[in-house]
């Protein structure tokens, strides 16, 4: 992406950011989970465990951690 020499960079005109309304994985690279089927796991107690998807040469994974039975941390999306 380009800009012609002397456009304003404003709210209207915003200078791009790499992965701006995308998520990131671990890596900084941007990703779309929506894009593929994701495929779960559980824990022995039926709490769900993490979340992973492929692109087909990529794996990444989500985990969350469970306290009391309550869900109390989602990570970050990790290539693996």
């Amino acid at each position: 992406m380009s800009f012609a020499i002397g456009t304003p960079v404003s709210d209207v005109n915003p200078l791009p950011i790499k992965g701006f309304g995308n998520l990131l994985d671990n890596t900084g690279a941007v990703i779309n989970p929506n894009n593929y089927p994701q495929n779960l796991t559980y824990n022995a107690d039926g709490t769900l465990w993490k979340i992973t998807f492929t692109d087909g040469v990529n794996t990444w994974t989500q985990t969350n951690t469970w306290t009391d039975g309550n869900l109390t941390r989602v990570s970050n999306w990790v290539r693996t």
